[in-house]
């Protein structure tokens, strides 16, 4: 299990010490590399996809019962969010299947590793 930390940076301050020392940049999470991250959130984003994909199917069915017109607005509103959430989670799938492709390919393989 990957634990994220977030932790503030100085993009200005990182870029200037960068120019003076020319140094490469070390990945910011220990104990862990950019592909095994990588992997962890597409497979997040994946099981995200399907629960809301299910969350939705429950909605639909309840949408489909529904008689009161609140009730009827409300899982609307409902279904508008989930649906939202599943093209989030989508483009986070996409983006990350990608990422973990190309961080396992030869080149930077050698580059993470070098």
């Amino acid at each position: 299990m990957i634990v994220l930390r977030f932790m503030t940076f100085d993009h200005k301050k990182y870029r200037a010490y960068q120019l003076m020392e020319n140094a490469k940049p070390k990945f910011g999470i220990s104990d862990h590399s950019p592909v095994d991250v990588a992997s962890s959130l597409h497979s997040y984003s994946r099981g995200m996809q399907s629960y809301y994909a299910m969350k939705r199917g429950q909605l639909i069915s309840q949408l489909d019962e529904a008689t009161d017109d609140a009730a009827v607005m409300q899982i609307e509103k409902d279904l508008e969010v989930v649906e939202r959430k599943m093209e989030y989670f989508h483009v986070l799938n996409n983006a990350t299947s990608t990422a973990e492709i190309i961080l396992q390919s030869p080149l930077m393989i050698s580059e993470i590793n070098g």
